[in-house]
């Protein structure tokens, strides 16, 4: 049976989800990533040897791939930034938000993985990133099973 698209109104336009404001611990967390994650993306694209203090390990190969992830990186964060205002009950809100989780999820399976097999990772910046992965992730988590 099609539904009916002239009378439909989506949830996030309704005022009772428009109006309602996401948890203080998700805002937080939306704001942080952005702005981490921005920074980041800044430090990546310039090579900074705060992150590389010896480049001679960086390869052409290496640095495009450096590259081309602080430039696919930044959107994410940007959108994530710019939906942060529906909530996460609301259809809109709910696919930002498990989109952010998702992302966290996998971002601390890398570092858990190269932390266990010694491989090569940011080693200054290592805990610095497991926790806030850590932190967004679980925002993310109790974010979604308050929902």
């Amino acid at each position: 049976m099609a539904r009916s698209t002239q009378n439909y109104v989506p949830l996030s336009s309704t005022p009772l989800f428009r109006d309602m404001a996401n948890p203080l611990h998700l805002q937080i967390s939306y704001h942080s990533f952005f702005l981490v994650q921005s920074l980041d993306c800044l430090l990546f694209l310039s090579l900074s040897p705060q992150l590389f203090p010896d480049r001679t390990i960086l390869t052409p190969a290496t640095q495009f791939f450096i590259f081309a992830t602080a430039t696919t990186l930044f959107p994410l964060a940007l959108l994530v930034f710019l939906l942060r205002g529906h909530h996460v009950s609301s259809d809109v809100g709910g696919k930002v938000a498990w989109a952010f989780t998702v992302f966290h999820g996998l971002g601390l399976t890398l570092l858990g993985y190269q932390g266990v097999s010694g491989g090569w990772c940011l080693d200054q910046f290592y805990w610095w990133s497991f926790g806030f992965h850590g932190l967004w992730f679980g925002s993310g988590v109790v974010a979604l099973a308050g929902k």
